[in-house]
């Protein structure tokens, strides 16, 4: 302290850059590391009941927060429910988006027209709901279930050239036509519902239809 009291204010600033800038800015980015680490650890983290993508269809917020409502009433949960509506046919980007929400976790169903959906389920992007979904739930369903053409796969394991669509029949999706989803979707010409195939939430998403059924918008 003697020799600083000795120092001018510009010596004292060139002391202070030499032997504690450093140990000063290490500091703080411990600090500001340990701040974040102990928020992440300590955050609760939102679950979610169902995440919905919905092609070529746009919410206004109250339509959405309306629909978001209606399947929490319908799934009995208070548990989060997601709608992305930027999805869009028109961008062949939203084909890689889906396949990294998927393997995520960040992506359950996808609602499309007709002829969108059966372009996407020829990249395997949904369960076989005749080999996954319940008996109850095919039971109820089964006439409602579109076969699509997935991935063609050679024997040994791999896709082959040009495999999207070209593959067996499975099926994808259910035609929502008739269904309390569909009343959402007025503006979608025949309507799909597919179970993205990493997802986790088959049960909710039999659920939602079962719920919902024919009946159109539950009150």
């Amino acid at each position: 302290m003697h020799i600083w009291r000795q120092l001018s204010p510009q010596e004292r600033k060139q002391y202070f850059l030499d032997y504690y800038l450093v140990k000063t800015l290490i500091g703080i980015a411990v600090l500001i590391f340990l701040v974040v680490l102990i928020r992440d650890l300590t955050a609760v983290k939102k679950t979610y009941a169902l995440r919905i993508g919905v092609y070529d269809t746009s919410f206004t917020d109250h339509e959405k927060d309306d629909l978001i409502y209606h399947i929490q009433k319908t799934l009995n949960t208070a548990e989060s429910v997601e709608i992305d509506d930027a999805y869009t046919s028109l961008n062949d980007q939203d084909l890689m988006r889906i396949v990294s929400r998927s393997t995520s976790g960040q992506l359950d169903v996808i609602l499309a027209d007709r002829t969108t959906f059966e372009y996407l389920a020829g990249y395997g992007y949904f369960k076989d709901l005749e080999q996954s979904a319940s008996e109850e739930f095919l039971s109820i369903y089964s006439e409602r279930l579109l076969y699509c053409a997935g991935l063609d796969i050679g024997e040994d394991g791999f896709q082959k050239e040009n495999a999207e669509g070209n593959g067996e029949l499975y099926a994808a999706g259910v035609l929502l036509e008739g269904t309390g989803l569909a009343e959402y979707l007025p503006d979608m010409e025949e309507p799909v519902m597919g179970v993205i195939y990493e997802s986790e939430h088959l049960k909710q998403a039999e659920a939602l239809l079962q719920l919902m059924g024919t009946s159109g918008r539950k009150e």
